[in-house]
């Protein structure tokens, strides 16, 4: 194998060369263990990252899996990240909790496949979140459907997929029903990522495409298809096929993270109908005029898109007042760190230590 294998491109070749870091060569983040990272130069080697782009970056610029990084190899078969290269994509959520942190899923994912299972995993509105993440890095999802052969109502559930007017593939990971057609999505040198709640069978998807039992898979409960996180961490894979692909742990809830403006790519039947309001501001809730409730009652437009764009919408709102909130306490805390260091630069010139 050779950094082409795994996506080595001219942009990225241009990025290292304006970096201008002396004895550094390229590599790929493959894995992240939690405690150390697993880069291909193309050969495999174990990855520590300078302290210096630690401290200088925020926790979502540091090396995740998918980065070309800037690799300093010493003579005991150590190495050391000292930059990461400029990303063409990255697919971010809102880490899971009570603070607003922005948590990095992959980078420099050409193709996205968001997993669902065709049993009580099956939701068609947990889509529309994904669709709104997804498009922020401009990537266009295609949805699986996996474990067709446990849905005892799959004509139905096929009919409510087609209604959606989404790229689909319908699969069977055990037997290997569409895995042809996801192989032939993942051309060569292009990186794609499997995302999803945990046991739609990412992981075995994986293997299937692999032709190999490289993922670690485990049962589900069959009263309710829950499925333990049998993948604890984010794996890139070379396909026999050229591809790549990039296993990921199980999303059990995908917070959103972004801009309320990109709403209007997933919802645009909802957007349109809202130009035509009597009032900027409709609420689409209770305005006697609204366009979108008159379509609603109409039954041109189902009531289950309103009440999910309204949600969304209502969730990007609280986050960016959230965000804002933090801001400005960044700032002050940023304004007393000066004060403080410009105090201690004045005592210590009055006291002639400074020179």
């Amino acid at each position: 194998m050779d950094l082409e294998t795994y996506g080595w491109n001219d942009y990225f070749a241009s990025a290292l060369r304006e970096l201008a870091l002396e004895q550094c060569i390229p590599g790929r983040v493959v894995a992240d263990h939690g405690g150390y990272l697993k880069v291909v130069t193309p050969a495999e080697t174990i990855a520590e990252i300078a302290g210096g782009l630690t401290h200088t970056s925020e926790p979502y610029q540091l090396p995740k899996v998918g980065d070309w990084v800037a690799l300093q190899l010493s003579d005991h078969n150590k190495a050391t990240i000292r930059a990461v290269l400029p990303r063409t994509s990255e697919i971010n959520r809102k880490a899971a909790g009570t603070g607003n942190v922005r948590q990095v899923l992959a980078t420099n994912v050409d193709i996205a496949f968001v997993v669902q299972a065709l049993d009580f995993d099956f939701n068609p509105m947990r889509l529309e979140r994904y669709t709104y993440q997804l498009r922020q890095s401009n990537i266009e999802p295609t949805f699986i459907f996996n474990k067709a052969d446990k849905a005892l109502d799959l004509p139905e559930k096929v009919a409510t997929i087609k209604a959606l007017n989404v790229p689909f593939i319908i699969t069977t990971a055990t037997t290997g029903e569409g895995i042809d057609d996801i192989r032939a999505i993942v051309s060569k040198g292009k990186t794609a990522v499997f995302l999803g709640s945990s046991g739609v069978g990412k992981s075995t998807l994986t293997n299937a495409l692999l032709g190999d039992e490289r993922q670690k898979t485990a049962a589900v409960r069959e009263a309710d298809s829950m499925g333990r996180h049998t993948t604890s961490h984010r794996e890139l894979f070379v396909l026999p096929s050229g591809g790549l692909i990039i296993d990921t742990p199980g999303i059990r809830e995908l917070q959103l993270w972004g801009e309320e403006e990109y709403l209007s790519s997933s919802f645009r039947d909802v957007e349109e109908l809202a130009s035509q309001c009597e009032f900027r501001n409709c609420s689409h809730t209770k305005e006697v005029n609204c366009a979108v409730l008159r379509a609603i009652a109409q039954h041109t437009l189902p009531l289950v898109r309103l009440e999910s764009y309204l949600k969304l919408k209502n969730e990007l709102r609280a986050s960016a007042v959230t965000m804002a909130s933090l801001s400005a306490k960044q700032k002050k805390q940023r304004a007393r760190r000066l004060r403080k260091a410009t105090q201690l630069d004045e005592k210590l010139a009055s006291d002639g230590e400074l020179y």
